[in-house]
């Protein structure tokens, strides 16, 4: 089957059709693909506006399309350097080859280092092997968690509870204290905005916390569903650097289990970057772990 690839051009209709096809994939594979529906929604709304480049989405996704004009195969550089993400449709398997080589000499031409992250599973890794690649190392594990088989039980200290943003959480000390963990050399005195709530898949009943008696953030996750798909991403988790090794972490993302089952969804996902956060994420009873490797090539 023929395919054709163009540029991703930043428009409705593209956005909507790469949305489809990353809540298709985990359908079509049933697994989780390194992007999946949430993190090109971040992607969409937060890393690419931050870019100087006018023309950077097109400049930064490239999509291929078989006949029909359906996707069948996605590039996409979260912030235009080196780095990149290759999914292909796994009825068009023989498209990996022509993706890495396009990676290597059209998008990746004059860069000197090119990296990319990948689970075992992923079609593009033997392409990217074959085109001289190597396996660097071991940088994160993606986390299954069947939620119609695993009991929760949420436990907090006294003096501490669970709220959400329908029941009128403060966004902009949540959106504070985001920034706080994941952006610290960040200390400009400017507002953040609270853009999460703008996201597709936003749900202000999902978007949790745990706080104290005078309503102060303590820990915090999000969860983001595909109803269609009953899956779940839980995606930007932390705690308070005051509050950490008390269970808040653990606590929260409880209990966003809990309202994801009662709202039906069978299955979510939480990624993990660090030792910290694996070991929080290993202690909530996933089902199944799946590795995530760097591969780098250096021209």
């Amino acid at each position: 089957m023929k395919a054709f690839n163009e540029k991703c051009i930043d428009t409705p209709e593209n956005f909507n059709n790469v949305h489809t096809f990353l809540r298709k994939m985990v359908t079509l594979t049933g697994q989780l693909q390194t992007w999946e529906f949430v993190r090109f929604e971040f992607w969409n709304r937060y890393e690419a506006p931050k870019s100087a480049d006018p023309n950077f989405m097109e400049n930064n996704a490239h999509l291929w399309n078989n006949e029909a004009g359906e996707i069948t195969g996605l590039f996409i550089s979260e912030s235009g350097g080196g780095f990149f993400s290759l999914i292909v449709h796994p009825d068009y398997p023989y498209l990996a080859d022509e993706m890495v080589t396009w990676t290597r000499n059209v998008w990746g031409e004059g860069k000197k280092k090119l990296n990319t992250d990948c689970y075992p599973y992923g079609l593009e890794v033997q392409a990217l092997l074959d085109h001289g690649f190597v396996q660097d190392s071991h940088i994160g594990n993606t986390r299954r968690y069947d939620l119609v088989h695993t009991e929760y039980t949420l436990n907090l200290e006294e003096g501490f509870y669970i709220w959400c943003m329908a029941e009128g959480a403060d966004e902009e000390s949540k959106g504070e204290l985001i920034e706080q963990i994941f952006s610290p050399s960040d200390s400009s005195p400017v507002k953040v905005e609270y853009w999460r709530k703008t996201l597709p898949s936003y749900n202000e009943e999902l978007d949790l916390s745990v706080v104290d008696e005078k309503g102060r953030h303590v820990a915090f996750c999000f969860g983001f569903v595909d109803h269609d798909k009953g899956i779940a991403v839980i995606e930007t988790i932390g705690t308070h650097p005051d509050y950490r090794q008390r269970g808040f972490g653990k606590a929260v993302v409880t209990a966003c289990f809990l309202r994801l089952k009662e709202q039906g969804v069978t299955t979510a996902f939480i990624t993990g970057f660090s030792a910290e956060a694996n070991a929080l994420y290993q202690s909530l009873q996933p089902v199944e772990i799946t590795p995530m490797h760097s591969y780098v090539y250096e021209g």
